[in-house]
């Protein structure tokens, strides 16, 4: 049988990530065997439609259950569609998990139990058993803090709180972390992890000890590299010329008119079938998540010339 874990990182000894469409890592495991593929999921820093497409992703890999701390209602449609079981709150290290998941501890879900755009909103998990880097979207949630005043906000405002702040964020960060008073930043796009010093030395360091810097230096770190290759999978992803589109299933729709009152670009356009126009369309999954009859979907389709 093949399942996928959302993970924090990309071995087994990482902890199961609470965000579904916005994880760190897909793991994919044969639990015969334990064999593993962990995908870096290439939707975390998507506009809108994360759960989504990361639901059809693993439709595409043929998994049979999910597991993962939280789904919500348009990824749920999604696997529901394509008979995968979800499983929801779960947590821990992943390898103790699936061995739960063998045992038959966990019933599949019924519903979601998270509203749409959890991901987005949700806070940063824990950092893990193995120093996986903690993540959040920028310009929202809260900031984290480390020791004497090693703050994790975001933005590019200055340093960060009154206990020895580590210099910049990213995002609007406003958190308290241990030792840790308030911390704030100017706000950055949303969708990319959360990081400390913007450039390479925390402000008033000699407040620290000398492990609380190098672990605090080595978070931030982590946190820029995860930043790098989440960049890079964009630029590649618009090199391709390849974006997320709303796709219609002809033999589902009926001409309802639904979806082109919903859709905020104008992209749809119904006479006796919506039509989508490939170049309008933003793959907001508005009209996926308002369409009745589950015609529609987001696919990734090559755009323009």
């Amino acid at each position: 049988m093949k399942i996928a874990v959302t993970s924090t990182g990309p071995t087994l000894d990482d902890n199961v990530e609470a965000r579904f469409g916005r994880c760190a890592y897909f793991l994919i495991i044969d639990t015969d065997t334990m064999q593993l593929e962990a995908i870096e999921n290439p939707n975390i820093a998507v506009g809108g439609g994360a759960g989504i497409q990361s639901a059809q992703l693993m439709s595409e890999k043929g998994v049979t259950t999910v597991l993962t701390g939280n789904c919500g209602p348009n990824a749920f449609n999604v696997f529901g569609q394509a008979g995968i079981q979800v499983i929801v709150g779960v947590s821990g290290v992943v390898r103790n998990a699936i061995e739960q998941f063998k045992t038959g501890a966990f019933s599949s879900a019924s519903g979601p139990n998270v509203a749409s755009h959890f991901g987005v909103n949700a806070a940063a998990p824990s950092p893990t058993a193995t120093n996986q880097p903690t993540t959040s979207p920028m310009g929202q949630g809260t900031g984290s803090g480390m020791g004497l005043g090693m703050g994790g906000g975001r933005g590019m405002g200055k340093g960060m709180g009154r206990g020895g702040g580590m210099g910049r964020g990213m995002g609007k960060g406003m958190g308290r972390g241990g030792g840790m008073g308030r911390g704030m930043g100017t706000g950055a796009p949303m969708g990319m992890p959360s990081t400390g010093p913007a450039a390479g030395f925390p402000q008033d360091a000699g407040l620290q000890n000398p492990e609380q810097e190098l672990a605090a230096l080595k978070q931030q770190a982590e946190l820029l590299e995860q930043q790098k290759r989440q960049l890079n999978n964009r630029i590649t992803q618009l090199e391709s010329g390849r974006k997320a589109v709303a796709v219609v299933d002809s033999e589902k729709c009926t001409g309802c008119g639904i979806c082109e009152d919903v859709c905020p670009a104008n992209a749809i356009e119904v006479n006796e079938q919506a039509v989508v126009n490939d170049e309008a369309c933003t793959g907001c999954a508005v009209c996926v998540s308002e369409c009745p009859n589950g015609a529609i979907i987001l696919a990734q389709k090559k755009v323009g010339k």
